[in-house]
């Protein structure tokens, strides 16, 4: 992380793979990559995916579910609970576009901001979907359907 602090901090796009399962559906471990840039706090807005730096050091990719004045509370899309309050010093950069699969998808994109709309709305069911989603997997795999 730190050779991404400093290119972050020269005003340079980094793209890292994503590790981690706390935003599956949307980043999904091992098989896509985002890209970063800095950016400052007025231009954060809810929906956008940012990286901070938690007080005790660790580094997260989270998407911003509201934000006041001074600080965010964000929150991963395969969880249920809020972390917050985020200060604007932790915040290092937001994300601009994910990778998968080889191809570019832009996070402005309409059709990717109405599904993550529609994900937040989903928020108390989130466990049951992702849940009944892998059974159904499990089962599609195990039956070949």
């Amino acid at each position: 992380m730190p050779v991404i602090r400093k290119l972050l901090e020269n005003d340079k796009s980094v793209r890292i793979s994503v590790t981690g399962n706390s935003m599956y559906p949307f980043l999904r471990e091992n098989k896509d990559s985002v890209e970063l840039i800095t950016c400052s706090f007025p231009e954060i807005r809810a929906g956008d995916i940012i990286l901070i730096q938690r007080d005790d050091s660790a580094y997260v990719l989270h998407r911003v579910i509201f934000k006041k004045k001074e600080y965010v509370y964000i929150n991963g899309d395969a969880q249920r609970s809020l972390e917050g309050p985020i200060r604007k010093d932790q915040i290092l950069a937001k994300v601009t576009t994910v990778w998968r699969k080889g191809a570019e998808i832009p996070v402005n994109n309409i059709l990717w901001k109405t599904l993550s709309f529609l994900w937040f709305c989903m928020l108390p069911f989130r466990k049951t979907i992702i849940f009944r989603y892998h059974k159904f997997r499990s089962l599609q795999r195990r039956y070949s359907i």
